[in-house]
């Protein structure tokens, strides 16, 4: 017997559902890594600032949190996609 909770798994992040598709999580995902690359470049350039630091690094945060959910959707989509095959081929035999 196995017990199935009621409970769904939920994000942690509010955000709206449109940015939380796997497409749309890459595209603000490379909008942070240009963002961070514009500030960390003038770190290298000898402009040294504390807004330098944690504007570019924390952009790079942003980056990492936007690829991981993107790559959490395709994760799901290949999933789906394999079930789905299963279930196809299961029904022909």
């Amino acid at each position: 017997m196995t017990i199935q909770s009621p409970l769904r798994p939920q994000y942690v992040l509010p955000l709206p559902d449109f940015m939380l598709h796997r497409y749309t999580a890459i595209i603000i995902a490379a909008v942070h890594i240009y963002l961070s690359l514009s500030h960390i470049s003038k770190l290298f350039g000898g402009d040294v600032q504390w807004t330098h630091f944690w504007k570019g690094f924390g952009s790079l945060g942003g980056a990492y949190v936007f690829a991981a959910l993107a790559s959490r959707g395709f994760a799901q989509h290949k999933r789906q996609v394999r079930i789905v095959g299963i279930l196809a081929g299961a029904g022909s035999e």
